[in-house]
C-alpha cells in the first residue's frame, strides 16, 4: 500500500475520487471533504459565496459572473493523516497518543508512546520554512523525532540540520521508505539510547530540576553528527550511489578528528592511486589503565558505505596486508595497531571468515576491530554532549582514556571488560554458533552500539576517582 498512498499524498490537496488511487477508495485512508468553491466556472476569476443552500453555492466571481455549483460537484478526497499516523508508528511496534493537525495543510505531528515523534510533511506552501519549523519544534521538545517528507529525496532535509543542530535528534525519511521499519527502528534504538542516557546523567549529577540547566549545559550535536545520523537512510534512498564512500570517509574522519590526534585530508579518495587506509589516528598518554599498561595505538581506519559490508569481497593480499605491515614497517614500533572497518551493517557473518584470512598479517598487538556506523554515532553524541563527556571524564580524567577499551585488544579482552564482549550484533543464522567463533577470536572485536552503551553506562555509573580529588576543594 506505500506506492498508492505515496502517490495519494503527493498530490499535496484534496482531489476528486478519480485522483484517488483505486487501491485506496472506499479504505480508512481516504476522508471525504466538502470544499467551497474558490474559482468562477466560467472565467476562473475568484468569487464570493453569496449564497448557500443544502445542495448548493450561490456564487459571483469578480467579473459578476452569478453561477450555482452544486456541494456534490465539491466533493474532493484527502489522506487520513490519523490512519496513516498509527499505521507508521504500528510498523515500529508502538501506538500514537495523541495528533495535532493544527498546522495543515503543511504537516501534522503525532506523539507516540515511547517518547519520540511523527513529523508528516504534507502540502507546505514553502517547503524549507515548514522543515524549519519542524525542527524548531523538535529542538524545543528534546525527542528524537521522524520527519516523513512525500518528495523522493532527503538530502536537502539534512543540509537544513546544518543551521539547527538538531544532530541525531530528527531522522529524514522519504515516504517510499516507511516500510522499511528495521532501518527506522535502528534509528529509534539509538537516539532513545543517547537520549537516555544524557537525561539520567542529568538527573544523576543535578536532581530533577534540570529544565533550565538542559537549556544552559546541553550541547546540541553539530553537523558532523547530523550527517553521520543520515548515511544510512541516504545510502538506503539511493541518494548516495553504489561504491561512493566519500561522504562516510570524510564524516568518519572529521569524528576521528574530535576524539584523536589524526592527519586530516590524507588517506582514502585523498591519496586516490595510493594503497592507504582512509584515515589513521593515533591513541597515547603516559600512565597505565589499571593493570594493563595503557599503551599506544595506531588506528588503520578503512569505511564501507555499502549497505552490508562484503567481507567476502574485501581483499586481503595487495590491500590490508600492506595497511598493517606499512604500520610497523614505517612508523610504529610499539605499541598496538589497530585495524579498523567502519560499516554500516554486515552481510552474514563475514567479518569471522575476512579476520581469519588477514590473521597470518597481523604480527603481535596487530588486531581486527568492526565498528558499527550505531556505534560511532553514540561514542560521537556522548562526546559532543557536556554533560555526559564530564561525568565520563570524572571517571577516567579524559575522553580517550573514557573510550579506550573500545579500542584496545588487551583491555577488552580483560577480566574488567570481558561482559563487553559478550555483547553480540544480532546474525540471521545459527547465532549461537556465531557468538561461539567471536568468543573462541581475542583478535576480533565488533563495537556495536549496544557495546558502547553498556561500557559507558558502566563508568558513568561507577566511581568517579577524579571527582573525589575535586571535591576536596570545596570541603
Amino acid at each position: 500500500m506505500i506506492d498508492p498512498i505515496r502517490s495519494f499524498i503527493g498530490h499535496g490537496k484534496p482531489v476528486p475520487l478519480d485522483d484517488v488511487p483505486e487501491a485506496l477508495r472506499d479504505t480508512q485512508y481516504v476522508e471525504e471533504r466538502l470544499i467551497e468553491p474558490s474559482e468562477c466556472p466560467t472565467c476562473g476569476d475568484g468569487v464570493i459565496i453569496v449564497d448557500e443552500t443544502d445542495d448548493a453555492y450561490e456564487v459571483r466571481c469578480h467579473s459578476n459572473h452569478f453561477r450555482t455549483v452544486a456541494k456534490s460537484e465539491r466533493i474532493r478526497y484527502v489522506p487520513s493523516f490519523d490512519r496513516l499516523l498509527r499505521d507508521i508508528a504500528a510498523e515500529l511496534d508502538i501506538e500514537v497518543t495523541s495528533i495535532n493537525d493544527d498546522n495543515l495543510p503543511r504537516y501534522v505531528i503525532g506523539k507516540t508512546s515511547r517518547a519520540f515523534t511523527l513529523y508528516l510533511v504534507y502540502a507546505p506552501r514553502h517547503y524549507e520554512d515548514t522543515i524549519k519549523e519542524i525542527y524548531e519544534d523538535a529542538i524545543e521538545l528534546g525527542q528524537p523525532s521522524i520527519l516523513i517528507t512525500p518528495r523522493n529525496t532527503i538530502s536537502e532535509i539534512v543540509e537544513l540540520q546544518f543551521l539547527f543542530s538538531v544532530g541525531h535528534l530528527v531522522q529524514a525519511v522519504p515516504f517510499q521508505k516507511i516500510g522499511e521499519s528495521e532501518l527506522l527502528t535502528d534509528y529509534l534504538d539509538t537516539a532513545e539510547q543517547i537520549e537516555r542516557l544524557d537525561e539520567d546523567v542529568m538527573a544523576k549529577r543535578f536532581g530533577d530540576d534540570i529544565d533550565e540547566l538542559r537549556k544552559r549545559v546541553k550541547a546540541n550535536p553539530k553537523y558532523i553528527l547530523s550527517i553521520l545520523s543520515n548515511i544510512r537512510m541516504l545510502r538506503e534512498n539511493g541518494e548516495i550511489g553504489p561504491g561512493s564512500g566519500e561522504l562516510l570517509e570524510n564524516t568518519a574522519e572529521a569524528v576521528f578528528m574530535h576524539l584523536f590526534p589524526t592527519q586530516p585530508a590524507r588517506g582514502g579518495e585523498a591519496d586516490s592511486g595510493e594503497n592507504l587506509p582512509d584515515n589513521v589516528f593515533y591513541i597515547w598518554e603516559e600512565g597505565n589503565y589499571d593493570f594493563i599498561d595503557f599503551e599506544p595505538i595506531l588506528g588503520l581506519v578503512d569505511t564501507k558505505s555499502g549497505k552490508d559490508a562484503n567481507f567476502a569481497k574485501e581483499p586481503v593480499s595487495g590491500k590490508h596486508d600492506d595497511y598493517v605491515k606499512s604500520a610497523r614497517k614505517l612508523s610504529f614500533k610499539h605499541g598496538s595497531v589497530a585495524h579498523i572497518f567502519v560499516v554500516l551493517d554486515i552481510d552474514g557473518q563475514q567479518e569471522i571468515k575476512f579476520h581469519d584470512r588477514m590473521k597470518p598479517s597481523y604480527e603481535e598487538n596487530m588486531y581486527l576491530i568492526v565498528l558499527t556506523l550505531d556505534a560511532l554515532v553514540t561514542i560521537f553524541a556522548a562526546y559532543l554532549s557536556s554533560v555526559v563527556s564530564n561525568e565520563l571524564k570524572l571517571n577516567m580524567a579524559n575522553f580517550s582514556r573514557a573510550v579506550y577499551p573500545l579500542f584496545h585488544r588487551d583491555t577488552f579482552n580483560s577480566e574488567e571488560f570481558q561482559h563487553l564482549r559478550r555483547i553480540f550484533r544480532e546474525v540471521g543464522q545459527e547465532p549461537e554458533v556465531y557468538q561461539m567463533k567471536l568468543l573462541e577470536r581475542p583478535d576480533l572485536m565488533v563495537i556495536n552500539d549496544k557495546v558502547v552503551m553498556e561500557h559507558l553506562r558502566t563508568l558513568i555509573e561507577g566511581p568517579a576517582e577524579v571527582e573525589e580529588i575535586l571535591s576536596q576543594y570545596f570541603q
